[in-house]
């Protein structure tokens, strides 16, 4: 039983290693960003949520954009984030402390809506 329990752990670690490694880049535009197949124009944004989840050893911290009747979900883990989080809030100055409100406390997800246009 031990030993069955490293494996899937050791799988769940593999999974986890692959699943970050696949997630595409962020690329900013002119008037918004991009990620993978999903475009989001900045004055398009209706709302935006932050939440995290629970990886084992690390939790994960994740913002979605809910614009133009679509939801685009961006990791913390994905390429791009840094300058990507600035321009989020160069664009969205409520979203300043968005990870005070998101990564504490740990192990809760922490579903948090940190912007919705007026």
């Amino acid at each position: 039983m031990y030993l069955q329990s490293m494996g899937t752990i050791t799988n769940l670690f593999d999974w986890l290693s692959r699943r970050s490694s696949a997630r595409p880049a962020i690329v900013l535009t002119a008037i918004g960003f991009s990620a993978g197949d999903g475009h989001v124009a900045w004055q398009s944004v209706a709302e935006i949520w932050g939440c995290k989840a629970d990886r084992c050893t690390t939790d994960e911290a994740f913002l979605e954009f809910v614009a133009a009747g679509q939801r685009i979900t961006i990791s913390e883990e994905q390429p791009g984030f840094e300058v990507f989080e600035r321009a989020m809030i160069a664009a969205f100055p409520a979203t300043a402390a968005w990870r005070d409100a998101v990564l504490m406390p740990p192990f809760a997800a922490n579903r948090t809506l940190l912007y919705r246009r007026g």
